[in-house]
């Protein structure tokens, strides 16, 4: 019996979907917070998830009256391979008769995505369903009505229904508009905990046409059921009075757009706008950009939002600043802004090779602007061509070298195309309103998948991703490989497998242990697990991106598997394999089983992971005693230095430096705090503009946050700093830097080979000690540089660090006797031949 037919389920099934559909509003709310206290129970403790899931992807009016929809739809647990599904949509509103709609079935892949439990597969369970409106414009003539969008799912002996749960990103489904058929509006909303909605109603008021010269601005509104009192148009910044007058049942409003104030109000901030959260670190830096509304007072002092019968299909191209469009509630809008650009056209061309290409208008003045793809860690800058007649082209490749690296894809994450003006200014980059209802589109390219869309703010962006295949995709498929290739039949190869960071870097121990096989065994196949196809490998490595079924096989067929990090459950540790786990830095905060927030379902994952490992290395004798007992280790541990750390006695630090930008005359001060478990972006309690006022032209910061943050933000940008947080490899900012500055991060262990000064500061230690972490020994009492906790003093000792040296210097002796004994640039060496000797 498949699981989407036990009795248990379906009984279940049918009892709490009669309480969910009870008439009584308090048995359906007590149902609601029941259903979802159990199914997070249950989705903790057991793979097998429940619960209903409902994405939607598009959403879109196909002709006059035609509203089309997209996505997937089921109840997890059910087995859609076993029995495949029926679907059906309806459109539902308490007391009505259900609206059915037309529905025609699709495998879809990512049905499979944010699914923990691989026994399933639920690709068909994708659909698309149309719905005629008519109906809905004859009901809504007596009363206004909101219907709920339904889907209807089938499976063998089980039903399942609901709504939509969420939007898939970039997709039309977040770009919603309305149409307006005579005097009755048909709104699609996104309602939260509803899902998709559709409103029906006669509005109030309704803006029959609308004239913009310039500032000045004329509006024929038609009025339903009330009184004309008196108009305003509303924006963020100003309320300004309309002047109006009603000739032949029709009210004509007349009036003039306030100036905009550039440092006033603005839209963008406004989670209510359309506009969404626009770049909020970036606000003060942005050009203001307002979206005003009509609103009419009735003869009762009532007010009512002006509604507009603009719809994708009648919009005009907007030609000139200020102009109208419609507003995601059916609402009439006016944008107002200095300057901005409407994007028609956006797509990704493959050869000769991925070339992002815009066009459409640019409104204002934008003479000597600049147009870039911005994303996490990664810009593409676009070359910009604004022609006469006031049209824009623009294009540029998606591929760029990083930090002198081969030319390589931008990380996976979210890019948005934005504008600078000659000012240095955001401006507004906004896709034209046919546009937004033909996302999104997937473009596979040759390392990368770009999917091409519009996100908040109906601002034209990118999601790059990983290039993985439809047989690759998903929990259900994931777990179809991992069966494949974790067997003990599977054949092992005399190979290599590294992996850093969890993929997200090719660096670290692993790093230095791929260059010195490279030359010993220059022949012997060595990959390199990564996250996407922007991480570079070393010379000579393959790239295997994590998912695919070239990394399956080369992490479960490789002899050797050598990693930094956990390897975590996607790996099955076959008998022939030997794992060596180098582990990514000497301790001073608590690690493993010393954490004291460990738990025990935190202990069972750990102690599973350790499994996977044959043989630790460690820096020094304080990380072997540490290692033993935050992984109740008994097994080998190598205590041979850290390879990584060879390089900082035999690099060239002047190359390093050039390559970097650092010029000779600079004091290069590295600036390298560690993360927090209560937060993902970069932890910086420095406040870095006055801190390089502060210091000087004397100096330059090289700003590294930790490797667990490198997506959580983009690069600082300021004067006297370089974020080098994606810089490949660590080991040569020790090497380029003067001095450091770092909390409670284990690069105070590596950059102490180097002996040059150190700075710790550390303004949270009593928090940091006693409440997240905890630490293994008191820094202050040992640390071979002064321990800080203001700025101010980071100041002084940064300006004072050389003739502070002899103060610290029997400290640092000591500080490099206790943690750097065995970094002597051999450790490389040592490793790989007790590697080799173990075959």
């Amino acid at each position: 019996m498949s699981l989407g037919q036990t009795f248990p389920l379906r009984y279940a099934t049918r009892i709490t979907g009669r309480l969910g559909r009870s008439k009584n509003k308090l048995v359906r709310g007590a149902y609601g917070a029941a259903r979802t206290a159990v199914r997070r129970v249950v989705n903790t403790v057991s793979p097998l998830q429940l619960g209903w899931v409902g994405a939607l992807q598009t959403a879109r009016w196909i002709d006059q009256t035609t509203f089309e929809i997209s996505g997937w739809s089921f109840e997890r647990g059910m087995d859609l391979q076993a029995n495949p599904p029926v679907i059906s949509a309806r459109l539902h509103s308490f007391g009505q008769p259900d609206i059915p709609g037309t529905v025609t079935g699709y495998d879809e892949p990512l049905a499979n995505t944010r699914m923990r439990d691989g026994r399933l597969n639920y690709t068909s369970a994708g659909f698309v369903a149309r719905f005629d409106v008519s109906e809905l414009i004859q009901r809504a003539t007596t009363r206004p009505r909101t219907w709920r969008v339904l889907v209807d799912v089938r499976s063998g002996g089980t039903k399942a229904s609901g709504g939509f749960t969420r939007r898939v990103q970039l997709g039309s489904a977040n770009h919603l508009f309305a149409r307006v058929f005579d005097a009755v509006q048909i709104a699609p909303l996104w309602v939260e905990r509803r899902g998709l909605v559709l409103r029906a109603e006669q509005p109030a008021v309704v803006a029959a046409s609308v004239q913009l010269d310039g500032r000045e601005l004329v509006a024929q509104l038609r009025l339903n059921g009330i009184e004309f009192g008196s108009a305003a148009l509303v924006t963020p910044q100003a309320q300004v009075a309309l002047t109006g007058a009603s000739v032949d049942g029709v009210v004509r409003v007349t009036g003039t757009l306030a100036p905009i104030d550039p440092h006033g109000l603005t839209s963008l901030s406004d989670p209510d706008e359309d506009e969404g959260i626009f770049s909020p670190e970036l606000a003060a830096e942005t050009t203001a950009v307002l979206s005003g509304r009509i609103v009419v007072t009735d003869a009762h002092g009532h007010p009512h939002e002006v509604a507009t019968t603009l719809d994708p299909d009648s919009l005009e191209a907007a030609e000139a600043l200020p102009f109208c469009y419609p507003g995601p509630d059916g609402t009439l809008r006016i944008r107002d802004t200095a300057a901005m650009m409407v994007v028609d056209e956006f797509s990704v061309e493959a050869e000769p090779k991925p070339t992002l290409r815009l066009r459409g208008r640019a409104l204002g003045d934008l003479a000597g602007c600049t147009l870039a793809l911005v994303g996490p860690r990664a810009i593409r800058d676009l070359t910009l061509d604004l022609h006469d007649d006031g049209s824009f082209e623009a294009s540029g490749s998606l591929l760029a070298s990083t930090w002198g690296q081969p030319d390589s894809p931008p990380p996976a994450g979210r890019y948005t195309v934005r504008g600078h003006t000659r000012d240095g200014l955001w401006f507004r980059v906004s896709a034209a309103i046919p546009l937004t209802q033909d996302v999104p589109k997937v473009v596979d390219l040759d390392r990368f998948r770009a999917v091409i869309g519009v996100g908040e703010g109906r601002r034209p962006s990118i999601a790059v991703e990983a290039l993985l295949r439809p047989k690759e995709i998903g929990a259900y498929r994931q777990e179809k490989l991992a069966r494949r290739y974790q067997r003990p039949s599977q054949s092992i190869s005399e190979q290599f497998y590294f992996e850093s960071f969890g993929g997200t870097q090719a660096t670290c121990n692993p790093f230095a242990l791929d260059r010195e096989l490279a030359q010993r065994l220059p022949d012997a196949p060595r990959f390199w697990g990564v996250n996407d196809a922007s991480v570079p490998v070393p010379d000579g490595a393959i790239q295997v991106v994590r998912g695919s079924e070239a990394w399956w096989k080369a992490r479960q067929s490789s002899r050797f598997v050598i990693t930094n990090e956990w390897l975590k459950n996607s790996y099955w540790h076959h008998p022939e394999q030997v794992v060596l786990q180098t582990w990514h830095g000497s301790m001073l905060k608590r690690i493993g089983l010393d954490r004291p927030s460990m738990d025990p379902l935190q202990r069972r994952v750990l102690l599973k992971e350790r499994a996977n490992w044959d043989f630790l290395l460690s820096q020094n004798a304080h990380s072997t005693e540490i290692l033993r007992s935050a992984y109740a280790w008994d097994k080998e541990i190598w205590q041979e230095g850290y390879p990584r750390n060879d390089a900082l006695l035999t690099a060239d630090r002047t190359a390093i430096r050039r390559s970097l930008g650092i010029p000779d005359d600079k004091i290069a001060v590295l600036y390298a705090p560690t993360w927090r478990e209560n937060r993902t972006e970069m932890v910086t309690f420095l406040e870095l503009s006055s801190l390089m006022e502060a210091l000087g032209d004397d100096y330059l910061l090289l700003l590294r946050g930790h490797s667990r943050t490198l997506n959580a933000g983009v690069d600082v940008r300021l004067p006297g700093v370089l974020d080098v947080t994606s810089y490949p490899n660590v080991t040569d900012l020790f090497v380029a830097a003067d001095t450091m500055i770092t909390d409670y991060s284990s690069v105070m262990f590596d950059y102490s080979v180097t002996g040059r000064p150190m700075i710790f500061f550390v303004p949270d230690m009593d928090d940091y000690r006693d409440s997240l972490r905890g630490v293994y020994f008191d820094l202050s009492e040992v640390a071979p540089g002064p321990v800080l906790a203001s700025q101010g003093e980071v100041v002084d000792a940064v300006r004072a660090i050389e003739s502070s040296v002899p103060t610290y210097a029997e400290a640092y002796r000591k500080w490099q006797a206790r943690f750097n004994a065995h970094d002597d640039g051999e450790s490389a060496k040592r490793v790989i031949d007790r590697l080799l000797a173990l075959h």
